[in-house]
């Protein structure tokens, strides 16, 4: 694997929080990921297909309508490539909970996630994540924290 490769690589892991996430362009998931991406979320079972990422993007974006996405680090060896991210933004909107949804507070809100994707070719096409769930929910009050 050359150093073009990787590079490449690092840019599409990239591409899909700044576009996906950050601007709303959820169809650039499409050209980002395979279309039997695998996806392995925390708890529960890996899904297949880019639909769960655009859905929570749009998740995301309607309740923090201004969120914004930054990459903090980021690794790659062989065929994949470890990211950080960090998302900010004002609790805006309605978040969809599975418990109903949850008004818009006004909070601001920040939080990180820590992802690991494996390419073949141009595409992703598997993907493990860490959301850091903690402390959006703490931040929204759904958690309490110490003091409050």
């Amino acid at each position: 694997m050359t150093k073009s490769d990787v590079r490449g690589r690092k840019l599409l892991s990239e591409r899909l929080y700044i576009e996906v996430f950050g601007r709303g362009h959820v169809e650039e998931a499409d050209a980002i990921l395979a279309p039997e991406v695998i996806s392995h979320a925390p708890g529960v079972p890996p899904t297949v297909g880019s639909d769960g990422i655009k859905q929570q993007a749009v998740l995301l974006r309607t309740a923090i309508p201004d969120l914004r996405v930054e990459l903090e680090d980021q690794l790659a060896e062989g065929d994949q490539v470890a990211s950080r991210w960090r998302a900010t933004g004002t609790h805006g909107g309605p978040l969809r909970l599975p418990t109903g949804d949850l008004p818009p507070s006004g909070r601001p809100i920040e939080f990180a996630e820590i992802r690991i994707d494996r390419f073949e070719g141009d595409r992703i096409v598997e993907s493990w994540f860490i959301p850091d769930r903690l402390s959006f929910w703490m931040q929204l009050g759904l958690i309490p924290t110490q003091g409050r």
